[in-house]
């Protein structure tokens, strides 16, 4: 009964014993099979594949990790590239970090910024001077609150005017 649950594989392996046991008669196709037998079963106990990785993979995502900035892959991969140049010039993992992560959080503002003003459609200006980017950003608000009560205002004129006119004609 336990015989009956399991499930054979190799059914020809299974016949040929049955055959040999005499517990059936051979069937015709087994002389054919055992002239041309079919091609033996693929592996399937291997392991898995290996993951392929580059050193520049574990740096970029140790630098997006750490960073302050939320990073896209580009910047992420631009830093690994220069960290792996200078530890293969010699300078140790920790110290290629420290002296990157500097030059890179300006660069990381930068893209930040370029990003912002291109969402807004604006020309994105460097500046090495904070007060003058906060005083721009300021005058820049101002003048999108102003413009933009001003057109409230003119819809809200347009509205009553529309409901003037629909009042008249009842």
């Amino acid at each position: 009964m336990g015989r009956a649950r399991k499930i054979i594989k190799n059914v020809i392996e299974h016949t040929r014993g049955m055959v040999r046991n005499r517990g059936v008669e051979a069937p015709e196709w087994l002389e054919m099979v055992n002239r041309f037998p079919p091609p033996a079963m693929p592996r399937t106990d291997y392991d898995k594949l290996p993951k392929l990785e580059f050193p520049q993979d574990r740096l970029a995502e140790l630098y997006a990790r750490k960073s302050t900035f939320p990073t896209d892959d580009e910047t992420a991969y631009e830093f690994a590239d220069e960290q792996l140049t200078l530890i293969e010039l010699g300078v140790p993992e920790k110290k290629a970090f420290e002296m990157l992560m500097e030059k890179y959080q300006a660069v990381e503002g930068d893209r930040f910024l370029q990003k912002y003003y291109q969402v807004r459609g604006e020309e994105f200006i460097p500046s090495t001077k904070v007060h003058e980017m906060v005083d721009r950003w300021a005058a820049q608000e101002a003048k999108a609150i102003k413009e933009g009560m001003r057109l409230e205002f003119e819809d809200a004129q347009e509205i009553a005017a529309l409901e003037k006119e629909y009042i008249r004609e009842e």
